[in-house]
């Protein structure tokens, strides 16, 4: 089990984590869902030790990440979002000196090891080729693959499958639920919401550094009032006011990006024409519609206020 515990992180005047508390259940796999600087990275980090947490306490399974460093290196594997590969070497040797570095695996489980997942991936013929002349998605595999080779206690990727096509992207999420069936605890940081829906069983949201929920992703849909989502894309929507709409009572909240309205209610189909009739007589040119039931996406949307790009 791995407990944060009102955990922030410092650098200079930037609050990179603030009053961050979460308990991640061995076994599991979480999802860390923010954009790009929510501070899920500094999270792991601090975590796998690297960072020194500012404030607050940090403790896996049972160890202390300041007071007991070492112990809790020994359980933990880190697939870097940014593959750290040295580009002298091939795939084959960045994956077996990984496993020296981690592991008291003899000559021929590493070779097994690292035979089995280079196949997997797909990148079995390319095991002699220097990393520096792979492609992105390459080294990202192969960064992957360090963890997938080591299969730690806690498995830790931070935006596993960028760069990846969706044959590879859909491979990589196959081999990370294989890991967890195989006992591990898994920690997945990403920005994509397909990613966190499809592969995490709890997702965490995460912006400027602060837990803003957690929960399944059913459950996190099933925060947000309504149920349906009307999408209208106005050709001008400068003069556009929520109250407008939510006079009707079935419309439990608006939300206006630019020239779009998102719209949050029950009965959307019977509601709709009201809505266009309401908007066409104030003057407004609807350009798009489209009614659908709540995604992850408008979940991060209620509760941060902004879209993942």
């Amino acid at each position: 089990m791995i407990t944060f515990e009102r955990t922030g992180k410092r650098f200079g005047d930037l609050d990179a984590v603030k009053d961050f508390s979460i308990t991640i259940k061995d076994g599991e796999i979480l999802g860390l869902l923010g954009p790009n600087g929510a501070g899920k990275t500094t999270l792991m980090l601090m975590m796998g030790t690297v960072y020194r947490p500012t404030s607050g306490t940090i403790t896996v399974n049972g160890f202390d990440v300041v007071k007991q460093p070492n112990e809790v290196r020994r359980l933990i594997g880190i697939a870097f979002q940014d593959p750290r590969v040295d580009g002298i070497l091939s795939g084959f040797e960045v994956l077996n000196w990984h496993l020296k570095m981690t592991t008291t695996f003899d000559k021929d489980e590493r070779r097994r090891r690292v035979e089995d997942v280079l196949k997997a991936l797909d990148l079995w013929e390319a095991r002699k080729k220097r990393t520096w002349l792979m492609s992105g998605g390459m080294k990202k595999k192969v960064e992957d693959a360090k963890i997938l080779v080591q299969r730690p206690s806690i498995a830790v990727f931070d935006e596993p499958t960028a760069f990846l096509d969706v044959p590879s992207r859909l491979l990589v999420w196959k081999m990370i639920r294989q890991l967890r069936d195989e006992g591990s605890t898994v920690i997945v940081a990403t920005n994509m919401m397909d990613e966190a829906e499809r592969l995490s069983e709890r997702v965490a949201i995460v912006n400027k550094g602060k837990l803003v929920a957690s929960e399944t992703p059913e459950q996190l849909k099933g925060t947000v009032k309504g149920g349906e989502v009307l999408e209208l894309t106005l050709n001008d929507g400068s003069e556009f006011r929520p109250d407008m709409l939510t006079k009707f009572p079935e419309v439990h909240d608006v939300k206006k990006q630019d020239n779009r309205i998102l719209v949050f209610l029950n009965s959307g189909t019977l509601l709709l024409p009201k809505i266009v009739d309401t908007l066409s007589t104030q003057g407004f040119k609807i350009e798009s519609v489209k009614l659908k039931e709540v995604s992850l996406e408008d979940v991060f949307l209620t509760y941060t206020g902004q879209r993942l790009e």
